[in-house]
Order: structure tokens, then C-alpha cells, then sequence
């Protein structure tokens, strides 16, 4: 009698095979493709292709991580089977059967290769920088058509981490556009007047002003020792990725501060000629901030900004200058709610980087400021100090908008 064949076993897989996410992952990149285009035209609204940008990255990371447990999901059902596998099946999402044309620089398997090679390129030739067939499979195809460009996880780590570490960098209207981008933004903007019927209507004609945005580089060495590099792949993109990012986000952060515009990105301290008449109070060299200052302050910040208005001060500057202080009814002018401190109402931003008794206030999302690639990542063993030097470079470049958006508290000189 012959036996048979339990085909029960294989019943239902295929209820598990992936949607139909490729499509919309297809529709995702021909979007992103467009934007790119559409942020070059007159007119456009950059902030509303940025907002959309946001959301289409956020969608494609959903599909793609959906897809990644599906097929975690199969090859856990797969290793489970009672019977055999019908002949030629094959389950999609298993890295070893993976077509190389499915490997981009967004593949896990990518990703543990491009820090396997980084690390074996200073010479650390451990047996954890033994690639697998898959992981060596997708270098060669990606680096086959793009170099060893840095994994999509880890560069948006380095990018979150440098976040995290500028709370300013969110606070500013922040672009991802490739290359050089030139917009225009308000100059001078007449109001709309009344008109006496049948009466001649005279134009004033309204004023806008570009701004272009280049990219200057940013860059950062760090090393670390040849015993200490003997870590696990997980450990050291940890390392790396956090030194990286913390180093890169100091220059950027003091970039937004304090840029010069010469061979940098323009700093909100260079927004304007800071004037005691129209946009800055001074307070005296030996004399102490007053309650009456900061209200003279906040006075000369023009209304339309009030929604978004922030300072942006030192911690040592917020408790020597401003927490001592009360208004008329002897309420503290600071306030705090959980770790936030508030002055007047108003959010304040900690930031080591500006002076001693100095601050600003005003509106940071009238500052413009553009990542147009991601960061870039090589590597050298030195042997004068028998250690491996990682160089991380970010490009980046950012320029106030409107001049009147933001004022400040100076400290007169001796």
C-alpha cells in the first residue's frame, strides 16, 4: 500500500506569502524621485515636500520591516516542517536563496557586511569579520553599483543620534535636498490696504530675497586602541555611530549658534546687527540682569513669532541670571514642568555654547539649514600609535531667513 503524503504540513503557507509591498515600495521611491525634481522649482513648498518626505521614508521603513518579519516568520515555520518541501519552493525572505538584485544599502545583510569590510579594512582580521555567503553576496553587489556606500540603518542611527545630541538641529526648518538648493523667502511684504470704489488702485510691489544653501563638510577622527577593537559587530557599529554622532553634532550645534558664514553655515548670532534700538538689550558690564530686561527683550521680538519663539541660553546663565528673578506680583519668571524650564512662557533651550550672560530669543524655524547626503564613513590603522582611526564626514550648511525673527541679550565688554 503506498503511504501517504501529508500534505497538511504545507497547508497555509502560502496565506503567509508577503502583500503586494513591493508595489508600494516602487510608488514610494518614484515619489521620492519626484521631490527631489519638484524641490528645484519656483515656487515650491519646500516645507510641505519635507513633511512628505518625512512620511514616506516612515511608510517605507514600516513595509520593509513588515517584510523582514514575515519572512523570519516562514523560515521559523519552515525549519518546523514535519514533511518534505515541495520541489523548487522556496522561502521568500531566506538571505541565502535571495536573488543579489533584491540587495541594496537598505539589506541586514549589507549592513553587517559594510562593518565586517570597515573593520578589516584597518586590519582587524578576527574570525567575527568572516562574512557569510549572503553577506558577502550583497557587498559585492551593492558596492558593485555604489562603492561601499555607509547601510541605510546606520546612517539614519548616526542621523537620530546627532539629533538627540543637537536638540536644535529639530528645532530648525532642516532639509534633505542633494546638492545646492536656492529658494526665496519674504523680504518686504506690504500690507493690504482699503479701496474707495471706482477709485485708481496703485501697486506696491512686495519683495523676496533667496536663500542658497551650499554644503560645507564636517568631519571627525576618532581611534581606538587595537586590544579595545577586538569587540562584537553589534559593540562596535555601537561605538562608532555614537562617537561619530556626538563629535559631528557638537560642530553642527555651534554651527547653528555661532556659524560665520565663511566656509560655514551662518549662525543665528549673524541673523542680524544686533542694535539696542530695534533688536538687542544690553546689560550693563558689572550690572545684573533684570526683570524689566528680559520684558524689553521679548518686546522687541514682533508678534507674528511669538507662536514658535524660543530662547536659547546657557544652563549657567539660566540659573545665575534667570531663576533669582520675580515679576510685580513676585512669581518666578521661570518656571519648570517635569525637566522643560520656561521663562515668561516661553520654551527654553540649554545650549553650553552660548556666552556667559548671553541669550537669544525668536523663532528657530526660520532657520534654514540642509543635510544633503548622509554621513560618510572610512577607515586607516595607524601604526605610529598602534590603533584604528575611523573619519566620519557630514555635509551641512544652514542661514537665518529673516533677520527680525530673532533678538538678543548681550553682556556689554569691560
Amino acid at each position: 500500500m503506498r503511504k501517504r503524503t501529508n500534505t497538511r504540513d504545507f497547508i497555509g503557507l502560502q496565506f503567509f506569502a508577503a502583500p503586494p509591498a513591493g508595489d508600494r515600495l516602487s510608488q514610494i521611491e518614484a515619489r521620492l524621485s519626484q521631490i527631489r525634481t519638484e524641490m528645484d522649482q519656483d515656487g515650491a513648498d519646500l516645507e510641505a515636500l519635507s513633511n512628505e518626505v518625512d512620511t514616506l521614508i516612515a511608510e517605507r521603513g514600516q513595509l520593509k520591516q513588515g517584510a523582514e518579519t514575515r519572512a523570519a516568520l516562514l523560515r521559523k515555520i519552515g525549519s518546523g516542517f514535519a514533511g518534505t518541501p515541495l520541489p523548487g519552493m522556496q522561502l521568500p525572505g531566506d538571505p541565502e536563496q535571495r536573488s543579489e538584485a533584491t540587495y541594496t544599502v537598505a539589506s541586514e545583510e549589507y549592513r553587517t557586511a559594510w562593518i565586517k569590510h570597515l573593520r578589516r579594512t584597518v586590519g582587524i582580521s578576527d574570525q567575527l569579520n568572516q562574512m557569510t555567503e549572503a553577506e558577502q553576496r550583497a557587498f559585492t553587489t551593492v558596492t558593485g553599483s555604489a562603492g561601499a556606500a555607509i547601510p541605510t540603518q546606520t546612517a539614519n542611527t548616526i542621523l537620530e543620534k546627532v539629533t538627540q545630541y543637537v536638540p536644535l538641529l529639530s528645532k530648525i526648518n532642516l532639509l534633505r535636498v542633494p546638492g545646492m538648493v536656492t529658494f526665496a523667502v519674504e523680504d518686504t511684504v506690504n500690507a493690504a490696504e482699503k479701496h474707495a470704489q471706482n477709485a485708481a488702485i496703485s501697486a506696491k510691489e512686495d519683495k523676496l530675497k533667496s536663500i542658497t544653501l551650499s554644503a560645507y563638510e564636517i568631519t571627525k577622527l576618532v581611534q581606538i586602541s587595537k586590544s579595545v577593537a577586538m569587540m562584537s559587530i553589534p559593540a562596535f557599529e555601537t561605538w562608532l555611530t555614537d562617537m561619530l554622532a556626538r563629535k559631528i553634532a557638537d560642530k553642527i550645534s555651534e554651527t547653528i549658534l555661532l556659524g560665520t558664514g565663511s566656509d560655514e553655515g551662518t549662525g543665528i548670532d549673524k541673523a542680524a546687527t544686533w542694535d539696542q534700538s530695534t533688536n538687542s538689550v544690553q546689560v550693563g558690564n558689572s550690572a545684573s540682569l533684570t526683570t524689566a530686561d528680559v520684558l524689553n527683550l521679548i518686546s522687541l521680538l514682533p508678534g507674528g513669532y511669538d507662536a514658535r519663539a524660543e530662547f536659547v541660553m546657557s544652563k549657567k546663565t539660566l540659573y545665575i541670571d534667570f531663576m533669582p528673578l520675580q515679576d510685580k506680583s513676585k512669581n518666578d519668571i521661570v518656571t519648570m514642568s517635569g525637566s522643560n524650564y520656561y521663562v515668561f512662557g516661553y520654551p527654553v533651550q540649554l545650549d553650553e555654547r552660548v556666552k556667559l550672560h548671553e541669550a537669544y530669543l525668536g523663532d528657530l524655524y526660520t532657520v534654514i539649514g540642509n543635510m544633503p547626503e548622509d554621513v560618510t564613513v572610512t577607515s586607516a590603522f595607524d601604526i605610529d600609535t598602534n590603533s584604528y582611526k575611523f573619519l566620519g564626514c557630514a555635509m551641512f550648511d544652514c542661514k537665518p531667513s529673516m533677520s527680525d525673527a530673532i533678538v538678543k541679550l548681550e553682556k556689554a565688554d569691560a
